[in-house]
């Protein structure tokens, strides 16, 4: 076996058990493994993956693929990633998104875009995508017409799916304009939990669904062989300590705000995970 990144045929284990399948409860029915790459750090599940172009993912994960049923499902998350990216600099520019599933981020940005470009497998959504947006099916496909014109391409959540995330950022790359960049994001590997409940939490965080597991070390190495001089790293925590919480006691997910009680100590939480790496998700600006 070789590491599809780097082609080291040096691996160590980063998780073997069950993982989940689908939504939460739903898991494999034998050990799974997850390797970790020892040159680039790189974790990778070789018996990952669905059919994208499809909506298989979509209901096995999400249990719908409905077009609006996935933009009420998404639009919420959109707060986030605008403030990761800021809006100051958007008005006037062609910005992809590579898979952007049901298209909630382009919708937030395309009135000040001068265009907006969906990338985006499943085919079942494209007609609602095209009311709006310049649809292309794979990355491939939006490269050969949109080379070096994109002033900012981002990628939420879609790594971790790719076969060859290598030449997933190389295409990325290829669409920017001189002085474009990429933002993409991820679920992190030292997420804390990991570490707090092995097996429990183990055993949902690794899923069928994810081939790539990065942390900041991983990214940075993927992002130097992909042609990147570039790379900000920036820790999210997505949920709150009331739902740290439950899973400790319950080992179930909750969402955020289930106890009103920490609110006033979410700010702390999320910032000591933030400042310390350890945080559930991470996003990448990498520029050229």
């Amino acid at each position: 076996m070789k590491c599809i990144i780097c082609n080291s045929e040096k691996f160590s284990v980063l998780y073997r058990g069950k993982i989940r399948t689908g939504s939460f409860g739903q898991q494999s029915s034998h050990d799974q493994t997850v390797y970790k790459c020892d040159s680039c750090q790189s974790g990778f599940l070789p018996d990952a993956g669905f059919k994208y172009d499809t909506s298989e993912y979509r209901v096995e994960v999400e249990g719908v693929a409905d077009f609006e049923a996935f933009q009420a499902l998404h639009d919420r998350e959109q707060d986030e990633k605008l403030s990761v990216l800021g809006s100051d600099n958007l008005r006037g520019k062609v910005i992809a998104d590579i898979g952007c599933g049901g298209g909630s981020f382009l919708d937030l940005v395309c009135g000040m875009a001068h265009k907006t470009v969906a990338v985006e497998p499943c085919r079942n959504f494209h007609d609602g995508l095209s009311e709006k947006h310049l649809v292309y099916g794979h990355l491939s496909h939006a490269l050969e017409d949109l080379e070096e014109q994109v002033d900012l391409a981002v990628s939420f959540a879609v790594i971790e799916h790719v076969d060859d995330p290598l030449s997933f950022l190389k295409e990325m790359r290829l669409l920017l304009k001189p002085g474009g960049k990429v933002l993409i994001s991820t679920p992190n590997y030292d997420d804390w939990m990991l570490k707090f409940l092995p097996g429990v939490y183990e055993s949902f965080f690794y899923r069928k669904a994810h081939q790539w597991y990065f942390n900041k070390a991983s990214l940075q190495a993927l992002a130097s062989m992909s042609g990147y001089n570039s790379i900000e790293i920036i820790y999210k925590n997505r949920f709150d300590l009331s739902n740290a919480l439950h899973w400790i006691r319950d080992h179930m997910p909750t969402g955020s705000g289930e106890i009103q009680l920490f609110d006033g100590l979410d700010g702390s939480y999320k910032h000591i995970l933030e400042q310390t790496g350890q945080t559930d998700f991470i996003y990448a600006w990498l520029s050229v």
